[in-house]
């Protein structure tokens, strides 16, 4: 299952999605209103270039017509889910995912590390929150794509996907749909999980023209 029924994105689709998903994981988009939620859905559909699945197309109905009482109760699951300060029920980092213990800051934090470090990236204060964090991981593709478009970039895109990000989202997004008690988080764990099957999809098909 895809996000769409095509293994096409044009560029400006895929880098709209990957700047929601950090601004959603940055806490940006927690205080918007009934109506700003309803243009961020329109301003998506504006961009959208094939036909969505029924299950997408349901989650951003549910995003267009986001009712007060959902809004007042988001913060709440995301920082259950994400934040704490009690068990993280669906952990943003990519450590929690690949170790044995579901530590954080082991040695897959310090591997993503070095993949921003070797394309002369540093996440701000270095340290304060882990490097493997998924906020950072979106931003780090976001930077890449966003470039101009060299063959360098595409293999730094593709390999970071391929060895950090799809090694561990698909059960994130898993645990936000089982643990989730709010419309929007389950809505955006769905929009985040069929994209990024989208993007496996594509670099399974072999297809260079992605950036």
């Amino acid at each position: 299952m895809t996000i769409i029924q095509e293994t096409v994105m044009k560029q400006d689709e895929r880098l709209l999605y990957y700047q929601l998903f950090c601004h959603y994981y940055r806490g940006d988009l927690l205080q918007l209103t009934t109506a700003q939620w309803g243009q961020l859905v329109s301003i998506i559909k504006e961009y959208q270039n094939t036909s969505l699945i029924d299950e997408v197309a349901q989650s951003l109905q549910m995003l267009e017509e986001v009712k007060e009482n959902t809004i007042q109760t988001l913060e709440h699951d995301y920082n259950r889910l994400f934040v704490g300060p009690n068990k993280l029920l669906a952990s943003p980092f990519e450590s929690s995912y690949r170790n044995y213990e579901g530590n954080v800051l082991q040695q897959e934090t310090l591997n993503v590390r070095n993949f921003y470090h070797y394309v002369g990236l540093q996440v701000a204060n270095e340290g304060q929150i882990p490097d493997d964090h998924i906020q950072f991981e979106l931003e780090f593709i976001l930077h890449v794509l966003s470039n101009p478009t060299t063959q360098d970039n595409l293999q730094i895109y593709k390999m970071f996907l391929e060895k950090h990000l799809m090694q561990w989202v698909f059960e994130h997004c898993g645990r936000i749909v089982q643990n989730s008690q709010n419309p929007i988080t389950h809505a955006m764990a769905v929009l985040l999980k069929e994209f990024l099957q989208l993007e496996c999809k594509i670099m399974e098909g072999g297809n260079e023209d992605v950036i």
